[in-house]
């Protein structure tokens, strides 16, 4: 997918028919937690892709605390996708980043974002663990299953 192009106001997301990209868009909005993405371009284009409530790959947040009971210790949580890594949610939700060293996440929280483009895609504690490292930096272009956090047992 190309970027915005800002001199003439198009959106060079590409062809709204491509199947790449309609897959792409349906993983990123599963694994986002959300059923339903609409896009629209200025020239008239549309897109629109709704889950079923049983398609969601997502796991709720009991059900990813019994899959990651068996983690193991200094387990590194990694990128989902690649793009630029925020430590706390753009809209200002909060008084500092997700998750710090020395703080404990339960399984399921969101420990960040990978923005690309308009989406944010969050990144999940796979378990109840504490946070013994942070590898991304907020606004840092990171990739594909680059590690994002070290997290341990307390």
């Amino acid at each position: 997918m190309s970027r915005r192009d800002r001199s003439s106001g198009r959106s060079g997301i590409g062809d709204f028919s491509d199947p790449a990209l309609i897959s792409t868009l349906t993983t990123w909005l599963g694994a986002s937690g959300a059923s339903e993405l609409e896009i629209s371009t200025k020239d008239g284009h549309a897109l629109k892709i709704v889950l079923a409530p049983d398609a969601s790959p997502v796991r709720h947040r009991d059900e990813a605390q019994d899959a990651a009971s068996s983690v193991l210790e200094g387990r590194a949580v990694k990128a989902p996708l690649a793009g630029v890594f925020r430590d706390r949610h753009p809209g200002g939700f909060g008084p500092g980043p997700l998750a710090g060293e020395d703080r404990t996440l339960e399984a399921g929280d969101i420990a960040g974002f990978v923005e690309v483009g308009p989406i944010l895609i969050p990144v999940i504690a796979p378990a109840t663990a504490l946070v013994a490292g942070v590898h991304a930096r907020a606004g840092e272009l990171i990739g594909y299953g680059d590690p994002v956090l070290t997290m341990e047992h307390a």
